[in-house]
């Protein structure tokens, strides 16, 4: 009777603690779920800066003290960014934003009048509300304006770069050998050298591509910002920035830079000519020029060593499913699981297991 009871409370037990365990697996999703977009800006900023962290220790220089000289280091050259060209990027994006409703009513009207000439020269052809047709394929997302506004403030509250975002890199720069000592550390000795290798590579790849992704895009914003600057263009930083960051996606990323661009050649008074066009239109052209000839050969070059139809492929299936960030990840993550399966199926047939 008493081995009964004893293990009829083992099971409640074992129950009460598998519970327990899913109850704080579900905690922990939900939290990576609600901060996706920190937790993923640190994974990227810990991987950009872990050569140099490493380069810096091998000089003698104790891991935490190179971590701490990189952040006081990022917070002077910041600072000094921010004095220089924050005051008019700043104003820039709240002008842009205040604005707004206004450059999207502008923009409505032009392209109803745009439709209403389309069905009187053809009027066999049924054609759509062109506004809600762009605004609701934005980016082959489903993406809403409005929504995309709200979602990029949100990413860009002070809570999520100035604390979460630097917190959480700092702990990975500092303990990411740790976190997979402790992945290891549960992997069978027959696996444990495939395992080594398959981190090795991937942690490879992904610093190798990040590393040069965020170089090219830094130059391109910069190039595209002063050729605005140039030619005279309203809102020059704002148009740099956004090429900048739709660099960072292959192939898209000439577009997406030059959508602003338009955007405020059509809704600025008296800008919009053929010349002025033809000038913006020259000054992206060179940007790429040099991009392609130049910085991006030097700064990725190979490192994703993928054929353009998997990139392509890769890019489109990754907005159907996220959106931005589905594309802008699509990259890494395909060669992430190009990067798997290799190490898994040379070491497994070595093993005779495949």
């Amino acid at each position: 009777m008493a081995t009964g009871k004893r293990v009829l409370s083992d099971y409640f037990f074992r129950a009460g603690y598998y519970v327990l365990v899913a109850a704080v697996g579900a905690a922990i999703l939900f939290c990576v779920k609600q901060l996706l977009a920190p937790l993923l800006a640190s994974v990227l900023l810990a991987f950009l800066l872990d050569p140099l962290v490493n380069a810096i220790e091998t000089r003698g220089v104790k891991r935490f003290a190179a971590i701490i000289g990189i952040y006081a280091a990022f917070v002077l050259v910041a600072s000094a960014t921010a004095l220089l060209a924050g005051p008019r990027l700043v104003a820039e994006a709240e002008n842009l934003a205040a604005n707004f409703p206004e450059y999207k009513t502008m923009i409505r009207d032009m392209l109803a009048k745009l439709a209403d000439s389309i069905e009187r020269r053809f009027p066999q052809v049924e054609v759509p509300d062109l506004f809600e047709l762009v605004q609701t394929r934005l980016v082959g997302g489903g993406v809403d304006i409005d929504v995309v506004l709200a979602s990029l403030s949100g990413f860009f509250s002070i809570l999520s770069v100035v604390v979460i975002v630097p917190v959480v890199t700092f702990f990975l720069l500092a303990d990411g050998h740790l976190i997979q000592k402790a992945l290891l550390s549960v992997v069978p000795n027959r696996y444990f050298e495939m395992c080594v290798l398959l981190f090795h590579k991937i942690a490879t790849a992904l610093k190798l591509f990040i590393r040069g992704q965020m170089i090219d895009a830094l130059a391109v914003g910069v190039m595209t910002s002063g050729g605005m600057l140039l030619i005279g263009m309203p809102y020059a930083l704002v148009i740099g920035a956004v090429a900048g960051v739709g660099n960072l996606i292959p192939y898209l990323g000439p577009i997406i830079g030059f959508m602003p661009a338009l955007f405020v050649l059509f809704v600025t008074p008296g800008l919009l000519t053929a010349g002025k066009l033809l000038t913006v239109a020259a000054v992206f052209a060179a940007v790429q020029a040099l991009e392609g000839t130049f910085i991006y050969p030097l700064a990725v070059g190979k490192s994703s060593n993928l054929h353009p139809l998997v990139v392509i492929i890769g890019i489109t299936v990754g907005g159907q499913v996220a959106g931005v960030l589905g594309m802008l990840t699509a990259i890494p993550v395909i060669s992430i699981v190009k990067v798997t399966l290799q190490v898994l199926y040379t070491n497994l047939k070595s093993y005779s297991i495949i």
